[in-house]
């Protein structure tokens, strides 16, 4: 399983750009294309600039998180949430994800499966005060494309009381 992961894949790291020549950067022992790799304010690569807005919110609030941490449920099966938050005040568990291509088909039942695999993992919604395992905090780009961040700040500020 831990090779079906992007970042493990040897064909996502090739450089076939047919356009231009590459723009490389290196992210640990692999180099991977520049205009693939979004950057945090903490210098760490995440995948879109949506998840850029959450972790240099989250960082600036103060809230400590890993990004796509391992998660290992019940049933054997591991996910990846975007970001993990351990709540050190009350030890929940919050898992962040965010749905960036919701108006594509694919991707919207992907992640109606996952959701459900979280409610069988008895972590449940924000929305709904979460379940006996976690709590799940989604957020969602605009059908545009594009993102609300103050309405993430809010969302930060509801869910962890900042």
């Amino acid at each position: 399983m831990k090779f079906s992961r992007a970042d493990k894949s040897e064909t996502a790291s090739r450089i076939t750009n047919l356009f231009g020549a590459p723009r490389l950067v290196e992210i640990g022992n692999r180099f991977l294309e520049e205009n693939l790799i979004h950057k945090t304010s903490r210098g760490e690569a995440v995948r879109s600039k949506s998840e850029v807005i959450i972790a240099n919110l989250l960082h600036s609030k103060g809230i400590d998180y890993v990004y796509e941490a391992p998660f290992l449920g019940s049933d054997g099966q591991t996910r990846w949430p975007d970001f993990t938050i351990e709540d050190p005040e009350s030890g929940v568990q919050v898992y962040w994800e965010h749905l960036g291509m919701l108006s594509n088909p694919v991707y919207r039942r992907k992640w109606e499966r996952k959701a459900g695999w979280y409610r069988e993992q008895g972590i449940l919604p924000f929305e709904v005060s979460g379940g006996p395992n976690g709590i799940l905090v989604t957020t969602e780009d605009q059908p545009d494309g594009g993102i609300d961040s103050a309405a993430i700040q809010e969302l930060v500020r509801e869910v962890f009381g900042l």
